[in-house]
């Protein structure tokens, strides 16, 4: 299957997610959950539905996975779970984090950002605890923490409890199944944080390692006080056990696929248990095509490429020139100050002299920057964002519609920007197309990757862009093929040369002291707010609780998050 294939693939796939999420948060409350799972593997149920919640924070769901946990691990068969849970990136605080598992709203809305709680809206957006009062005034709700900051978000609950520890926790939730009263029994455990900010958060550390397995025994320890209740064969137990967050650090190279999974502090886990559940896990998704090969980092001033003047008038661009130019670019700073990628002018300097063009980055983005003979003055057109350590793909095209012309900016596909160039005159000149630094002064060096670099003679379509902007080659399939003049894939491997496979056979001359470097990259993976749809969300949970309790949700509630069946 073709890069393209994959990833109109992906594309309908997230139509379909996003489709499946609306459908569930719209309609699966107000149908509530398939009477299905009133069927037990060993026996039918018929008693009220009750809800355990157990919120264990710092514990990163991938080592949670690969940790000895033989209590969590037996939930499984009859879990909906994941271990790559997201929490919402943007809530680096606790506080935020757990307001959002609590209220099924994300941060933009119940606006906690600290633990002082600050002008917050949890009264527009309040924890679910008062929608389940609202709905069945006599549910007994309770919470035990060891956070006076967890304590304050838990209002609503019939009684909620500060203690000194963990172990003071679990002994709470074992009390209240015991007294067999409470339909909503929440409990929050921190040790497995502590262990994570004061050694590191990952199984490498083996006091981390063991504040989880110490979790699971206390896991255990409360699924067998669950089951030994009297009425326990008559009750219908949703036991939700999920992380606020991951924590910090450093995953291996080769494991960084540069999307919000690679991120080790938004890696949660959530398991939703049931005895009549199927198994149903979700698993990391697609997030991108496989780019690799081998190729020549731009950096300094000296690391550069030329065609040679003589070679290099077919990519003038005179007052009548349709053209596209499209490149891939890896830069390796966040933030670079004015370097050039891709030019034909006689320098790039302050004051923006000489006519011509110049591809650069600025900042975070990156422009389009022209000079013609006629309007005696420089302009430019902004490109997109593009992020550091990332392939981004840069379309820049010149088209007329009607007696305009216009310059426009695509970044990934994606329209940016366009400007009239109509009255720029021609910004034709003798000069080399140069790749890297281009001679001047008053602007920044390169510190990137270029590749894939491509120029036609046509304003290629829009659509054309966007569906052609992650592939990472072009051949006669490519609609806009035979207007090709330039196509150096620049990923050649050995040699002197960036190798032109086009027609016109104009090859970049490499200067300096280069060096061809290894790459094995992904390429144009999805957004985080796409990806975050294909897998359980710390922010789903009060979802899933209302719906479990077969609680209509009212859209004023204004719920962010979705229900997860299993099946």
């Amino acid at each position: 299957m073709s890069m393209t294939k994959k990833y109109k693939l992906l594309l309908g796939l997230m139509a379909t997610v996003i489709a499946t999420a609306i459908f569930s948060c719209n309609k699966d409350f107000d149908r509530k959950l398939i009477d299905k799972d009133g069927t037990d593997t060993t026996q039918v149920r018929y008693g009220s539905r009750k809800i355990l919640y157990l919120v264990v924070d710092g514990a990163r769901g991938q080592s949670v996975a690969a940790a000895n946990i033989p209590n969590i691990t037996a939930l499984l068969p009859h879990s909906v779970y994941s271990w790559v849970s997201l929490n919402e990136p943007e809530a680096t605080q606790n506080a935020s984090n757990w307001t959002s598992m609590l209220t099924g709203v994300k941060k933009a809305k119940h606006l906690v950002n600290d633990d002082n709680l600050t002008n917050n809206n949890l009264q527009n957006y309040p924890v679910i605890f008062k929608r389940i009062k609202e709905s069945r005034p006599q549910t007994k709700i309770v919470a035990h923490t060891s956070s006076a900051v967890f304590k304050s978000l838990t209002t609503g609950a019939d009684i909620s409890t500060l203690v000194s520890s963990d172990d003071l926790v679990k002994a709470a939730v074992i009390n209240d199944l015991n007294t067999d009263t409470a339909s909503v029994i929440l409990g929050h455990f921190t040790d497995v944080d502590k262990a994570g900010a004061q050694y590191g958060y990952d199984n490498s550390f083996p006091n981390y390692k063991t504040a989880i397995e110490k979790f699971d025994t206390g896991v255990g320890e409360i699924m067998a006080a669950l089951k030994k209740r009297p009425n326990y064969v008559n009750e219908d137990w949703l036991v939700i056990i999920a992380s606020s967050d991951g924590g910090a650090f450093t995953l291996p190279p080769n494991t960084d696929d540069l999307t919000i999974f690679s991120k080790p502090a938004n890696n949660a886990f959530i398991i939703y248990y049931s005895a009549a559940y199927n198994k149903r896990i979700l698993v990391k998704p697609f997030t991108g095509n496989r780019y690799l090969g081998k190729t020549v980092k731009m950096t300094g001033t000296q690391i550069r490429a030329e065609v040679a003047s003589e070679d290099a008038t077919v990519y003038n661009i005179d007052d009548t020139t349709k053209m596209t130019i499209e490149l891939k670019v890896k830069k390796n700073k966040e933030q670079i100050s004015y370097p050039s990628i891709l030019g034909k002018r006689n320098e790039w300097s302050s004051g923006h002299p000489s006519v011509g063009w110049v591809i650069y980055l600025e900042d975070r983005y990156w422009y389009f920057e022209w000079r013609g003979t006629k309007d005696g003055d420089y302009r430019q057109c902004r490109g997109g964002d593009i992020v550091q350590g990332r392939w981004e793909n840069l379309s820049v095209k010149l088209e007329q519609r009607g007696n305009q012309r216009f310059i426009r900016t695509y970044t990934n596909g994606n329209f940016n920007n366009e400007l009239e160039i109509t009255g720029s005159g021609s910004l034709a000149n003798s000069n080399a197309l140069k790749l890297g630094y281009l001679n001047g002064q008053g602007h920044g060096e390169p510190d990137y990757y270029v590749t894939d670099i491509r120029f036609f003679k046509l304003a290629v379509p829009d659509g054309v862009i966007q569906q052609y902007s992650c592939e990472t080659s072009i051949d006669q399939s490519h609609p806009s093929y035979n207007f090709l003049v330039g196509y150096w894939p620049a990923t050649d491997g050995n040699g002197d040369k960036m190798i032109d496979l086009s027609s016109q056979a104009r090859d970049f001359k490499l200067q300096g002291p280069y060096v061809w470097e290894n790459f094995n990259d992904l390429i144009c993976p999805p957004s985080t707010s796409s990806l975050a749809l294909l897998v359980p969300q710390t922010t789903d949970i009060p979802a899933q609780m209302v719906n479990w309790l077969k609680i209509a949700n009212n859209q004023q509630w204004a719920l962010d998050g979705r229900v997860w069946l299993d099946q």
